[in-house]
């Protein structure tokens, strides 16, 4: 049994309409409204690709090029001496992946949730073409700290905003 080899033909570029020529043809032609909306449908799920191909490609230029994150403030033990661990704050996580984030069209914002005893933020990247991807982290609030009921809360989503951030990251 012998295989037959298919033959890839690629199409010229000149012969092979975009969307929107494809869109401009239907509207001269009166097409139906019916196919007018796949038309349009077709042209939102193909600039959908685009961006995240842009989104992808931009993502893994920041990982390459952000650096590793400096863990400055430092938690000491109850001796006030010695250091417990070592933690990088939202402020300087910030700083340090402004810069890297914009070379490569990314953005970023979050979204918080308040529910009964937690907190959750999730984190949303933005590529300038438009598609995005998310990241959800959820912190319990600490009832026990010393702190008022604002700043629990506060610390609680600082946590989770910079958690979350870090995982969509990759960082």
């Amino acid at each position: 049994m012998t295989k037959e080899k298919q033959k890839i033909v690629k199409i010229p570029e000149k012969n092979n309409p975009t969307v929107e020529v494809l869109i401009s043809q239907a509207i001269t032609q009166g097409l139906p409204v019916e196919t007018m909306e796949k038309l349009f449908a077709l042209k939102e799920r193909h600039e959908a690709n685009i961006a995240r191909e842009a989104f992808v490609d931009a993502m893994s230029t920041f990982q390459s090029n952000c650096p590793i994150i400096e863990k400055t403030k430092k938690v000491l033990n109850k001796d006030g001496r010695t250091v417990r661990y070592q933690y990088a704050p939202i402020d300087a996580i910030a700083e340090q992946i402004k810069k890297p984030l914009a070379d490569n069209g990314l953005s970023y914002k979050w979204e918080v949730e308040n529910k009964a005893g937690l907190i959750g933020a999730t984190a949303i990247v933005t590529h300038r073409l438009g598609h995005s991807e998310k990241s959800s982290f959820e912190v319990p609030i600490d009832t026990e700290g010393y702190m008022t009921a604002p700043q629990k809360y506060a610390s609680a989503l600082t946590f989770a905003k910079r958690y979350s951030l870090c995982n969509i990251l990759g960082i």
